[in-house]
C-alpha cells in the first residue's frame, strides 16, 4: 500500500449530490478522509440546481466541478435521460482526465449514474452510498459494479446483488457533535428553560408538514418552543402566519449550522430520509417521523419502521396526520421526559456516529493508501462527550 508520506496524494471524486441528503454525507466522508490523509484531494461533481447551491458551503473547502444534471423524475426526463447522460459523459471524462481519481464515489442520486459507470468502464475503483433500508433503483443497478457499497442498515444488504457491501453507516458531519446546548439556543434566539421541538423537512422543506404544523401550533397553549426549518421556498408563508407572532416560534429557511439546531432540540419532527435518520440516531434524538408517501419504493416507510420498532420514533402517516393528531403527539413528547429519554437511548443504539471515519478508511484502502498516525479527531472526542452526557 502507498503510505501518506509518499509523493502522491489520494484523489477521490464524489458525485450525485442532488439534495442536501446526498451531499452532506459526502462532505462528511471527505472531511474524515482529509483528517486521515491530510494531503487527500476530494472533488465534488455538482450541478447548477438551487438545492445544491444552498448546500455548497458544506463542500466549500473541497474542489468542485459543474456537470450537467441527469434527472429521472417524470416521463419527459426519462425520455431525455440518454441524451443528458451523453452530455454529462463528455464533461465527466474531461474531469477524470485532469483530476485522475483513484476512487469515484456515487452519493446516491441519478447524477451518480454517469460518473460511476464511466469509472467502472475505465477500470477505476468505485463506491456507492446505500443509505436507505430499501435501496433505490439506481443503487440496485450500480451495486454489482461497485467495489464497495456503504450501508446504513443491514436490512438493505439482501436487496442488493453484491459481495462488497459494508455496514459502515452513512457519514455524519463532525460539526454535529459536541455542540453545547445552552450556547446553541442563545445563538438561535431560543430560551434555555423550555422544551424545544425542532421541525425540519430536509434541505428542500416539506410543505404538507409545514401546513399541518402551522395549524397545530395555532392551538398550542404554551410550554414549548419550536425551531422550524421551513425550507427556503416556504419561509415567506411561515413568516406571514399568525404563529410567527408568538415568542416561542422561530422559523428559518435554511440553517448551515444544523448542529446548533440538533443541540437545541429535545425532539424532532421531520421526514424519514436516510441522512436525517443517520444524524438523529448518531446524536440520540427522539423523533416524530412522517415518511414521504409518493416515492415508488416507499423507502422512507422502511426507514421509519426500523426506528419505530426500536422504540426510537413515533411514525405518523401523512394522509392521516390531522392538526389535532400532530398536536397530541407533540404534546405527549413535550410533557413526558421519561419517554423522551427512553426514545433517545433507543435511537443511540441504532446510531453509527463513527461512520465517516469507517467510510474514509475503506476509501483509503480501495486506493491503496495507508493513513499516517493521527491524534483523535474532533468528531471522536465529540462522540465521547455526547455519550458521556447521555450515560
Amino acid at each position: 500500500m502507498c503510505p501518506e508520506t509518499s509523493r502522491e496524494s489520494i484523489r477521490v471524486v464524489l458525485a450525485g449530490g442532488a439534495t442536501g441528503g446526498h451531499l452532506m454525507p459526502g462532505a462528511a466522508a471527505a472531511t474524515a478522509l482529509r483528517q486521515m490523509l491530510p494531503r487527500a484531494r476530494c472533488l465534488f461533481l455538482m450541478t447548477d440546481r438551487d438545492v445544491e447551491q444552498h448546500c455548497a458551503a458544506a463542500v466549500s473547502e473541497f474542489e468542485r466541478q459543474q456537470v450537467p444534471p441527469t434527472p429521472w423524475a417524470g416521463l419527459r426526463q426519462k425520455a431525455l435521460f440518454g441524451v443528458r447522460c451523453a452530455e454529462a459523459a463528455g464533461r465527466v471524462m474531461s474531469v477524470f482526465g485532469s483530476f485522475r481519481p483513484h476512487v469515484v464515489v456515487g452519493l446516491g442520486s441519478h447524477n451518480s449514474f454517469v460518473p460511476v459507470t464511466l469509472a467502472n468502464a475505465l477500470g477505476l475503483r468505485t463506491a456507492l452510498f446505500a443509505a436507505d433500508a430499501v435501496p433505490g433503483r439506481l443503487v440496485r443497478l450500480l451495486a454489482p459494479l461497485a467495489d464497495r457499497v456503504f450501508l446504513q442498515w443491514r436490512a438493505a444488504e439482501h436487496r442488493l446483488v453484491t459481495r462488497n457491501a459494508r455496514v459502515t453507516g452513512i457519514p455524519v458531519r463532525a460539526a454535529l457533535f459536541g455542540v453545547e446546548r445552552a450556547a446553541a439556543r442563545r445563538r438561535l434566539g431560543l430560551r434555555e428553560d423550555l422544551c424545544t421541538l425542532l421541525a425540519v423537512g430536509g434541505s428542500q422543506g416539506a410543505l404538507p408538514i409545514n401546513r399541518t404544523l402551522d395549524g397545530a401550533l395555532r392551538r398550542l397553549d404554551g410550554g414549548l418552543q419550536v425551531l422550524h426549518l421551513t425550507g427556503v421556498e416556504h419561509l415567506p408563508a411561515a413568516l406571514e402566519s399568525p404563529v410567527n407572532q408568538a415568542d416561542w416560534y422561530r422559523p428559518i429557511g435554511f440553517l448551515p449550522r444544523i448542529g446548533d439546531a440538533y443541540a437545541a432540540a429535545d425532539f424532532v419532527l421531520g421526514r424519514a430520509g436516510a441522512s436525517t435518520l443517520a444524524e438523529l440516531t448518531a446524536l440520540g434524538l427522539p423523533s416524530i417521523l412522517v415518511p414521504y408517501p409518493h416515492h415508488p419504493d416507499r423507502h422512507q416507510y422502511a426507514n421509519a419502521g426500523l426506528l419505530r420498532r426500536a422504540g426510537a420514533a413515533i411514525v405518523l402517516e401523512q394522509a392521516g396526520m390531522t392538526e389535532r393528531r400532530l398536536l397530541s403527539v407533540i404534546g405527549r413528547l413535550a410533557e413526558d421526559t421519561d419517554l423522551r429519554a427512553r426514545m433517545a437511548r433507543n435511537a443511540r443504539r441504532l446510531g453509527r456516529p463513527m461512520a465517516a471515519r469507517a467510510v474514509a478508511g475503506e476509501l483509503a484502502a480501495l486506493a491503496g493508501f495507508t493513513p499516517a498516525a493521527q491524534s483523535p479527531s474532533v468528531m471522536t472526542s465529540g462522540v465521547k462527550n455526547l455519550h458521556s452526557k447521555a450515560a
